[in-house]
């Protein structure tokens, strides 16, 4: 372990996001009620003092702190997406569901962040609004270019996309048991079902074609590994 002395020449945002790092590691190798202040002191080479100086409330802080992280980035890629008007309104519509995939698994999977953290249902309420916010103004865009139906309660279907996240990976969700295995999925043939314009139905289906795509390049890598 390194001395205090040492660890103070440290850059403080440097130091704070090491332990984020490394936290985050930890916390979905081991879960939020497995990790122990004292494995992350000793995987990151401070002290326990050091850890609490960053992070006052301790795991609980630290915790909550690399879930707040990991939204803000997601968010921060959601809203260039949305600010992206020259790019094809589709593809763009199919890198949001990327975004959501991979929400699913960072936070709900297995080893999630959330599932494996101590407030199952938690989510930052202010992050929350912003994700609804930048949605809702991609599905007004869909409105106006002739691909999404006039009068759609965009604002209620954002919401909906937002609790389908978290319902979908809940520890014990019987969400993925039925015909539709996977929140994108879900959000192709259900949702858009009945949010399409004729124009919309015949666009939509070049997303159909990019997740033919994604799960052929999944699993030619699944292959390689063998």
């Amino acid at each position: 372990m390194i001395d205090e002395d040492n660890s103070l020449n440290i850059r403080p945002r440097n130091i704070r996001e090491r332990i984020l790092d490394a936290a985050e590691r930890l916390f979905r190798q081991y879960s939020y009620q497995g990790l122990r202040m004292q494995q992350l002191s000793d995987q990151l080479g401070l002290s326990r003092k050091t850890l609490y100086n960053h992070f006052p409330g301790g795991k609980r802080d630290i915790w909550r702190s690399c879930v707040e992280r990991e939204m803000l980035e997601f968010a921060g890629r959601l809203s260039l997406i949305v600010e992206d008007c020259e790019t094809d309104y589709v593809e763009r519509g199919g890198r949001i569901l990327d975004i959501g995939r991979e929400a699913v698994d960072l936070f709900y999977g297995t080893e999630g962040l959330i599932s494996s953290g101590e407030d199952k249902d938690y989510l930052f309420p202010e992050i929350k609004s912003g994700y609804v916010e930048n949605l809702t103004r991609f599905l007004e865009e869909g409105v106006r270019i002739g691909l999404l139906r006039k009068n759609l309660p965009v604002r209620s279907l954002s919401e909906v996309y937002m609790a389908l996240i978290s319902a979908w990976g809940q520890p014990g969700s019987t969400l993925g048991e039925g015909e539709v295995k996977s929140f994108p999925e879900f959000v192709e043939t259900v949702m858009f079902t009945g949010m399409l314009t004729e124009e919309g139905t015949r666009q939509s289906g070049r997303l159909q074609l990019r997740g033919q795509d994604r799960e052929r390049m999944n699993n030619h890598g699944k292959g390689k590994k063998r």
